[in-house]
């Protein structure tokens, strides 16, 4: 077995993303021990704020996170998987991507909250953009060889989707935060498959005009031309 272990080049966007998001961190950590003030009202998605104006919340959220060990490791996946997708995509794309699956959990999250009055402070960096980019790597490199755990080889769908059950499980424990990751999961899905869809030339005017043919087909029926039949009985049947 051939397992992928090749380090892609840091590109330039994930270059970018790890700098302004361990800068933030770094701020954060320092102006929370000499001052005790935190960044995380002012820069996490919190629903109440939100509401009352401060709309650049749902661009902050995020890039701002409390544990070092989740940094590092959100670090690493943007280099290591990021990259990767960002040199086959382009830029353009793999820019769209991002905000897309980002920001539209983001919209979900504020939902949700406003609904179930559970005002709480959206923070976990960029889990929810990893996660996406897990489930875009799974998709772009299915059969490519993995070690979970750097043990024990995977192949790269099914890495993704045993991450993916896992968040749904802890979704299903009450977590807003991981029903967040969920959706930013099945957002990157839905919107590779729409791509894929377009790039073969698809559209949904295509589409519908396919549906309405076959809908046409189904209401067709072979008739016997019974005046032929009588005429001629000894000549071969047609159909209509």
């Amino acid at each position: 077995m051939n397992y992928h272990n090749q380090v892609p080049i840091l590109s330039r966007v994930n270059k970018s993303l790890i700098i302004l998001y361990v800068g933030v961190f770094l701020v954060h950590s320092i102006l929370f021990v000499t001052t005790k003030q935190s960044l995380l009202q002012h820069m996490g998605l919190n629903p109440s704020a939100f509401f009352e104006g401060h709309i650049y919340q749902l661009i902050t959220f995020p890039f701002i996170d409390t544990k070092l060990i989740s940094v590092v490791f959100n670090a690493l996946l943007l280099w290591f998987i990021g990259s990767e997708l960002e040199h086959k995509w382009g830029i353009k794309f793999y820019l769209k991507f991002l905000c897309v699956s980002t920001y539209a959990s983001g919209v979900v999250f504020v939902l949700l909250t406003a609904i179930s009055d559970q005002y709480i402070p959206l923070f976990h960096g960029m889990t929810g953009t990893n996660l996406a980019l897990l489930i875009a790597y799974g998709m772009v490199y299915s059969e490519r060889l993995l070690l979970f755990m750097f043990v024990i080889p995977m192949r790269a769908k099914y890495f993704c989707l045993l991450l993916a059950g896992i968040e749904i499980f802890m979704a299903l424990t009450e977590r807003i935060s991981s029903l967040v990751h969920c959706v930013a999961m099945g957002v990157a899905f839905f919107y590779l498959r729409y791509a894929s869809f377009v790039a073969r030339g698809g559209s949904f005017k295509a589409l519908k005009n396919q549906r309405n043919k076959q809908k046409m087909r189904g209401k067709l029926r072979l008739v016997k031309d019974e005046e032929d039949e009588k005429h001629n009985p000894d000549e071969p049947k047609y159909w209509q």
